[in-house]
């Protein structure tokens, strides 16, 4: 999931999409939480649609998300989380609020790690 996410993010939708189909098949083996998956993988496609259209429409919260802006991220993540784990809402939105979910914290840790491996580069910060 964490490389499907890196490749949206670097705008590698082929490849992106590929992992998105093998995904989907691994989602559709477990009939247990089908609602949950569907909502999953909507907001995996929707994920994508938004970044390769890079306009506007129904995933204007996509294209108007600076990608760079940790803290706007983790307070989007939060609120994502508490949807995702919300007891009242149904399996699906459950589901597409964990996508969602998930797909901030592998942009908060990408930022972080290139934040750290910056660091790492130049010590002393000169």
């Amino acid at each position: 999931m964490t490389r499907f996410f890196q490749l949206v993010r670097e705008r590698k939708f082929a490849e992106a999409e590929r992992i998105l189909e093998r995904i989907r098949a691994r989602m559709e083996l477990d009939n247990g939480r089908r609602e949950f998956n569907r909502g999953y993988l909507d907001a995996l496609n929707g994920i994508v649609l938004s970044f390769k259209s890079g306009s506007s429409g129904s995933y204007e919260f996509f294209c108007n998300l600076d990608l760079n802006d940790i803290s706007a991220l983790k307070r989007h993540y939060e609120d994502f989380k508490r949807n995702a784990r919300g007891r009242f809402h149904a399996e699906y939105d459950r589901g597409y609020f964990s996508a969602l979910t998930d797909f901030m914290r592998v942009i908060i840790d990408t930022i972080k790690r290139a934040g750290e491996a910056k660091n790492d580069a130049n010590p002393e910060g000169s």
